[in-house]
């Protein structure tokens, strides 16, 4: 079993959430307030690893969310590099990560509106 630590910030309002160690870590938004602290690893030719998640207005998130997921649309990750997008892919959507986020992509698409009925 993973090693999770979990610190919390009170006068900064930011939760940290740790899944491990790297010496390769690479930062990724995933939303506003969502940071991923991801390991790709590239250098070590190793599969990618969450190294951690950290949480900014911890505690307003909190207040809006209550007991409901917090759902991360994938879509504001689209000007990744196709290496970097498959690397937070991988590890969004496996524990530990998925254990505090759940991470999914939506459809929505952009239809023009349907004209209205004429009756004759």
């Amino acid at each position: 079993m993973q090693d999770i630590r979990v610190n919390y910030d009170e006068e900064a309002d930011v939760l940290y959430v740790s899944f491990g160690q790297s010496e390769h870590v690479t930062g990724i938004e995933l939303a506003d307030n969502i940071l991923l602290r991801l390991d790709t690893g590239q250098a070590s030719g190793t599969p990618p690893k969450a190294v951690g998640l950290t949480f900014i207005s911890f505690s307003q998130m909190m207040d809006y969310y209550h007991d409901q997921p917090l759902h991360v649309p994938l879509a504001n990750l689209r000007n990744l590099s196709e290496e970097l997008w498959q690397a937070v892919l991988t590890v969004t959507t496996t524990p530990p990560v998925s254990d505090f986020l759940a991470v999914g992509l939506f459809l929505s698409p952009r239809v023009p509106p349907l004209p209205e009925l004429v009756t004759v």
